[in-house]
Parts: C-alpha cells; sequence; structure tokens
C-alpha cells in the first residue's frame, strides 16, 4: 500500500523543525572531524616534550581526558624515558599539586635517576601487592579509584591482561574527571580492540641507534602515519649537558697543546756494574748460558765500549 503523500503544511512544518545549525560548516571550528587532518582535542593537551612526537599528535601534545595506550615488547623497557619529559613538566613548581600514581609498575622506580631528571619524587605514588599482581580486576578497579581523585596529575597503568569492556571503563574515567591516563600493554595487544583515543608502539632502536626509541602511531585521530618516528637516546638536557662537557673537553685539551720536550734517552749504566753482573752470575756445569754460546758475549759488549 503506497504512503499517503504529505500535504503542503506538513512539509513546511518538517522544515521549520530542522534546525539551521545541522550543515557542518554551522558547528564551528573542530566539531567536524576529516579523515585527512588531524583533528582538535575535545579537552586541554600537555607537550610530550619531544617536538617530533608533538608535531604529529592533535594539538601538539598528550590528551587529557583520555586514555592513552603505549604497546612494547617488554614492560619498564622504554616507557619512562617516553613520559618522563611530560610528567616533569606536571611537577614543576606553578602546575596543580597531584600524584602521579603508579599502578602495578613491573619495577620499582628508580627514584635518584628519575629525581636526576628533574622529577620530584615526593609526587610518587606507587600501587603494588599480591592481589594487583595477579588479579586483573583489582588493578582496573585501583585505576578508577584513582582517576576520580582530585588530587591526581597522572595515572600510570601497566595491564598485560585486559578486556576492551574494562578499557572502555577507565577511558570513561579518565574523560568524565578529566585526568591523564597511559596504560602500559604487551606487543601482542596490538590486533585487539581499544577504545584508546592514542595508542602507540614502542620499540628500541637498532645498530647505531640502539639506544634511541622508535615510535609507530597505531591510532590517532587524523590520517595513518606510515613513517615511525625515532626519537633521540637521551632527553635534551642530558644530551646538551654531556655536549657541553665534551667541548670543555676539547677546549681543554688544545689549551694544554704544548710542544714537551723530547725524552731523555735512557742512561747507560756504568760498565763496572756490567762488568760485576757476568761475574757473579753462576752457570752450571755442563749447561750452556740462555741465549746460545754468544749470548755473554753479546751482554758484555757495552762495557767493551
Amino acid at each position: 500500500m503506497p504512503s499517503p503523500a504529505l500535504s503542503p503544511a506538513s512539509s513546511l512544518a518538517l522544515s521549520r523543525a530542522r534546525p539551521a545549525s545541522a550543515a557542518p560548516e554551522a558547528l564551528g571550528a573542530g566539531a567536524v572531524w576529516r579523515a585527512d587532518e588531524l583533528a582538535r582535542n575535545v579537552g586541554a593537551t600537555r607537550p610530550t616534550g619531544h617536538a617530533a612526537l608533538d608535531a604529529v599528535l592533535p594539538d601538539g601534545g598528550w590528551p587529557v581526558g583520555a586514555l592513552v595506550e603505549v604497546l612494547q615488547p617488554q614492560a619498564g623497557q622504554g616507557e619512562w624515558r617516553l613520559l618522563l619529559p611530560a610528567l616533569v613538566a606536571c611537577t614543576q613548581p606553578g602546575q596543580p599539586p597531584g600524584a602521579l600514581v603508579l599502578v602495578n609498575p613491573p619495577h620499582r622506580p628508580f627514584v635518584p635517576g628519575l629525581a636526576a631528571q628533574g622529577l620530584d619524587a615526593a609526587r610518587l605514588l606507587v600501587l603494588q601487592g599480591p592481589t594487583l599482581a595477579t588479579d586483573t580486576a583489582a588493578r582496573v578497579w585501583a585505576c578508577e579509584q584513582a582517576l576520580r581523585c582530585a588530587g591526581v596529575a597522572a595515572v600510570l597503568a601497566w595491564l598485560p591482561q585486559v578486556r576492551p569492556e574494562q578499557l572502555r571503563r577507565l577511558q570513561m574515567a579518565a574523560q568524565n574527571f578529566q585526568q591523564s591516563l597511559f596504560v602500559m600493554r604487551p606487543l601482542a595487544a596490538q590486533h585487539e580492540a581499544s577504545p584508546a583515543v592514542l595508542r602507540l608502539l614502542l620499540e628500541s632502536g637498532e645498530g647505531e641507534g640502539a639506544d634511541a626509541l622508535t615510535l609507530r602511531l597505531l591510532k590517532r585521530r587524523g590520517p595513518p602515519l606510515i613513517t615511525p618516528l625515532v626519537l633521540p637516546a637521551r632527553p635534551e638536557r642530558l644530551q646538551a649537558l654531556l655536549e657541553a662537557c665534551r667541548q670543555q673537553s676539547v677546549r681543554r685539551r688544545q689549551g694544554s697543546g704544548v710542544a714537551l720536550p723530547a725524552a731523555a734517552p735512557a742512561a747507560q749504566p756504568p760498565a763496572s756494574s756490567v762488568l760485576a753482573a757476568l761475574v757473579s752470575t753462576r752457570v752450571p756445569a755442563g749447561a750452556a748460558p740462555s741465549g746460545g754460546p754468544g749470548a755473554l758475549d753479546r751482554l758484555a759488549a757495552p762495557a767493551a765500549r
């Protein structure tokens, strides 16, 4: 049965009911994301501390109020080098006070090394224990409680085994409370579904750049990034310090480059001492002196001269 045609009055009512702002141009900048360009984050961002990485991330930094997933072959291998510049910036004077919560880290953080990089070690709050080591649900619960706290600056969680719905809960908690959340997972999870706004694959370099970090962006709000990023092996501050020390060492060597006097030839022992040594040498009967029958002759040559 054909549907009845709309009357002119009904068509006019429907056209009036459709808001004019439905056009993409009327939604404002950032409301419409085109897949061939970098999107704008809904919340705030924090610079990563790596200029090359900031250049390829939406709004140039780590998203706040979103889940960031870091995949790597081995936990504890490079996440600190990747995240430390941003974490240091969170703990600098003038920033809102807040704890850096570590949920189930694979190793105890080396506090002197982190402090040497500028991190306020008093901000670290490590959550570890037998239950967190074996119970995934307990780790997710601990993350959720930390994200709800106003006195938290960032949450770092190591979740080797976690379900997509649990990650969705963490993503929603980070978004609702506008917290920074970084979740470290094994490399095998790259083919699993994830609600993370940003997913990175972190690997160590090879050959001469073995100390460098190689980053592959698996997921971002923007076009795919085919070429991996290679981050420097050392932080900029440490690299600048090492370069200054190297230049100082070069200047010191150049400043002390005075020609040294030629070493005087070693003084020959007096002839009398050589002859006395020969006389006191006892050779067993029937045994030839070491070095052949002419060894004593060659030894006594300097004395004869």
